[in-house]
């Protein structure tokens, strides 16, 4: 890592060098096939090892399942069987995994 009154560039690219987590298992829901795709590419772009599903109902099943461990969900807010918001909540309350939810506007 750069020394203090180095090059800031080289400082930045030393510190996302060090902060980047290679290899994360993400779990990604959402309805909209196109859009999970772009993220599933999106997070294989980044090293990370993502699982795909288009409902929460399957995506709650998985984990509840436990056969795979995952570090991290990604989920849509709006979605047909069960919103993004009630599978946040019954993850935040039956399991330690943290959760990034998305919104996606319909045109």
């Amino acid at each position: 890592m750069a020394s203090m009154g180095g090059d800031p560039r080289q400082m930045m690219e030393d510190a996302a060098e060090d902060k980047f987590p290679e290899g994360l298992r993400i779990l990604a829901v959402d309805e909209d096939s196109v859009c999970l795709k772009v993220l599933e590419d999106l997070l294989r772009g980044c090293k990370y090892h993502p699982t795909t599903v288009m409902d929460a109902k399957t995506a709650l099943k998985m984990l509840r399942a436990g056969k795979e461990v995952f570090d991290l969900v990604i989920t849509d807010m709006c979605m047909p069987d069960m919103d993004g918001f009630k599978l946040l909540e019954l993850i935040r309350h039956e399991m330690d995994l943290p959760v990034i939810s998305t919104l996606t506007a319909q045109f």
